[in-house]
């Protein structure tokens, strides 16, 4: 476990309509006397796209890609596509072009978008890396945030409320919710509003119904500052808090156990604190010692901190490698911890000690290290856990909606 301490400053029904769907042809000429060379390749690319888009066709190229993602395979359609409700649609991008061999043909989600819900969808646009011709769909909605992070806490409640307000409008309606996968950052949202709606009460329960709605293994939303960040929102739920912006001064990032580099513990290691996209502080390099239980880094100013928080630590060797990172919120940062040490370093002599304040932040994925301790690539799996702890000078008053 790591911490950074701070001072507070139903099945649906749907008719299945006659799709006619044509056969479109791929045109290349074959003859040996022309060359590769000399094809359009933008054209091929495009033409190989709608090729497979048209063809009633088991694309293996399209279930490689989605791995273990549930697809929609019936009626011709071949999409990663998954009702998580009956009114509550996961899928992956819609693509365009080459992208579209590996990925949903945008032609193939708005044949089924208008084929079941016409009239009655609404495109709901994660995405902050690309996007798409929005004319192609009936409604299209952007709440935009980085792949393999969390969303900004200010970005929840207006897309649950704007999912709900869609919902209530006519029981017809569906909303249809991606990001590239339609995995990770579409499993926070729809998760987050699972709780909104109260379909769910706690976090563990939304995220295991759409694991086992969304994947063949159960395995939705794995990262764990994303999943951490839909309990956030079932805290405020389930509390009737309404979210402000909360500021706190980090002291001291602890990680416990250390971590490994490369299967050994020792080396140098550096850290950086985030937010908003802008570096507030980059820590000196630390040794640290193989054998080593816990590694205690203080802070050797005061970094005010407020709302989402980005924290990554590197391994600094011939060049600078990332080991870890991790979010969180300075809101939900209220667990007492009693401190009977303190740090003399200048201006965190003085700090008071008896205040401090601490929330545990996971930094691996805990189904995956299960399994042959296997690594996946998002960077947030190299060790046990962090946390954060923060000093307060009073207690964080509640507000209620």
């Amino acid at each position: 476990m790591g911490s950074c301490c701070t001072c507070h400053s139903s099945k649906h029904q749907r008719s299945t309509p006659n799709l006619n769907n044509s056969q479109a042809g791929l045109y290349v000429n074959e003859k040996p006397s022309h060359s590769l060379s000399y094809i359009d390749l933008q054209t091929f690319a495009q033409r190989m796209a709608n090729t497979i888009s048209n063809m009633k066709i088991h694309n293996p190229i399209k279930t490689l890609v989605s791995k273990r993602r549930q697809r929609y395979t019936k009626d011709g359609f071949n999409l990663d596509l998954t009702y998580i409700t009956n009114n509550l649609i996961a899928m992956g991008f819609p693509a365009e072009k080459l992208e579209a061999v590996y990925r949903n043909h945008i032609d193939d989600v708005v044949k089924f978008l208008e084929a079941y819900h016409k009239d009655h969808y609404k495109i709901y646009n994660l995405c902050s890396e690309r996007s798409y011709d929005k004319t192609r769909f009936q409604q299209v909605a952007h709440y935009p945030f980085d792949d393999h992070n969390p969303p900004r806490m200010e970005v929840i409640q207006p897309f649950c409320n704007d999912v709900h307000q869609w919902l209530s409008q006519d029981k017809n309606n569906v909303a249809a919710v991606h990001c590239k996968a339609g995995k990770g950052r579409t499993g926070v949202m729809v998760c987050c509003y699972l709780l909104h709606s109260q379909q769910y009460i706690t976090a563990k329960d939304a995220l295991n119904f759409y694991g086992s709605q969304r994947t063949t293994d159960k395995k939705g939303v794995t990262i764990p500052s994303q999943r951490r960040y839909v309990g956030y929102y079932a805290t405020l739920v389930q509390e009737t808090l309404l979210y402000h912006p909360v500021t706190l001064v980090i002291r001291e990032i602890r990680l416990e156990p250390a971590p490994l580099f490369n299967g050994a513990q020792g080396g140098n290691i550096q850290f950086t604190i985030s937010q908003q996209n802008e570096k507030l502080f980059t820590s000196p390099l630390k040794e640290v010692k193989k054998g080593v239980a816990c590694i205690e880094l203080p802070v050797s100013q005061y970094i005010p901190i407020t709302g989402d928080v980005k924290v990554e630590f590197f391994r600094k060797t011939m060049r600078k490698e990332k080991i870890f990172q991790f979010w969180f919120n300075t809101f939900f940062v209220r667990d007492e911890v009693v401190v009977t040490s303190s740090h003399d370093n200048g201006s965190l002599h003085d700090a008071p000690s008896e205040c401090l304040r601490t929330v545990r932040a996971l930094s691996y994925d805990e189904q995956a290290s299960s399994n042959n301790n296997h690594h996946s690539n998002n960077n947030e799996n190299e060790h046990n856990s962090n946390s954060s702890c923060a000093s307060a000078g009073e207690p964080r008053p509640r507000e209620t909606r």
